[in-house]
């Protein structure tokens, strides 16, 4: 029987647009992956969205879902539990969790933030004008928050004493109100999510004092890629394939902010055009994109930066023993840096 060539390579086109063709000649399926967010649908969250949209992800041999999430605290225990593959979190709530789970370890992957955004937020009117102000306070926070987990680094940087801040845990949607009604002294929360929710409830900037850890002592690297280091171990292609994909989707938001808004809205269509707009700015400006990121690239980890702030965090978090920077992050899993780069 005569086979025709156009047949046969018709139907390899046709297996390689929908998936790997491997050596046996069978398609290899995409990958799946579970990737949980650190928070509520945001704009600058379409770094994880936009490429799925835009198909980036799928070129890339991967399916990817990417789910809300409600705090780093939260994010990388769901992790560390298996319920996701890789997540997105603070790193310093990955050092934490790892402090108190020496047998569920995560490692970061990929460190998204170059700077902290953490904080804590007053009132401009209040009589809290200082850190050491904050003593004998009510501080609202969900549980699971970055910013709260961190708060005794800031403690310690500002001789604070913890002993004396109450905490009120509350739920994520009820943090600014409680503290416009008066029913908390100050609130903890990333910045670029706090000035944009009360914006979104006509707050305007100037009625909110902020003050960053990074700004009051604490040299802070902020959200990183993270999963655990045996699912990286079995899946390191796939890892390497999902930095690229973020690493697009850095870019893709930067150079279309519009479309990244119409990505994030797909998740979240209550979220408003103009706020998450700005919380993009914010976020590229304030978090992301340094002089170290342009010169460098995405995820260009100073290991000697990281090594201190571990060991100021491990204080504050009475933690015995100081892991090392390589046992926090690692740059194996990351594309050649030539496609690293980012454009601003």
């Amino acid at each position: 029987m005569r086979i025709d060539r156009r047949h046969v390579f018709g139907l390899i086109a046709s297996l390689l647009s929908i998936g790997v063709v491997s050596a046996t000649g069978h398609a290899q399926a995409p990958a799946k992956v579970r990737f949980v967010l650190d928070w509520a649908f945001q704009g600058q969250q379409a770094i994880f969205t936009m490429p799925v949209d835009d198909g980036t992800f799928q070129r890339l041999g991967l399916q990817v879902t990417v789910d809300r999430g409600v705090g780093s605290g939260d994010t990388v225990a769901k992790v560390a539990s298996n319920a996701y593959d890789i997540g997105l979190a603070d790193v310093y709530s990955m050092v934490r969790f790892n402090a108190e789970n020496p047998d569920r370890q995560l490692i970061a992957v990929m460190m998204l933030d170059d700077k902290s955004a953490l904080g804590v937020e007053t009132k401009t009117s209040s009589p809290i004008k200082k850190p050491q102000d904050l003593a004998g306070k009510v501080i609202a926070a969900p549980v699971g928050d970055a910013s709260r987990q961190l708060f005794p680094l800031f403690a310690e940087a500002n001789k604070i004493d913890l002993n004396s801040v109450r905490w009120m845990n509350v739920a994520p949607e009820l943090r600014e109100p409680m503290l416009l009604r008066g029913q908390a002294d100050a609130i903890t929360g990333h910045l670029t999510t706090v000035l944009m929710n009360m914006r979104g409830i006509n707050v305007p900037a100037s009625d909110i004092r902020v003050m960053p850890y990074a700004d009051y002592g604490s040299d802070l690297y902020g959200h990183v890629v993270l999963t655990r280091p045996d699912y990286a171990q079995r899946n390191s292609e796939t890892i390497r394939n999902f930095i690229r994909g973020a690493v697009h989707g850095i870019n893709a938001m930067i150079k279309d902010r519009e479309g990244a808004i119409v990505s994030i809205r797909k998740r979240d269509p209550l979220l408003d055009r103009e706020i998450e707009l700005d919380r993009i700015q914010m976020s590229l400006d304030y978090r992301m994109i340094t002089p170290n990121v342009i010169k460098e690239g995405a995820s260009s980890v100073d290991m000697d930066r990281l090594e201190r702030s571990l060991k100021a965090v491990a204080k504050a978090f009475d933690i015995k023993t100081v892991p090392s920077a390589a046992q926090v992050y690692t740059d194996q899993y990351l594309p050649p840096r030539a496609e690293m780069k980012i454009i601003y």
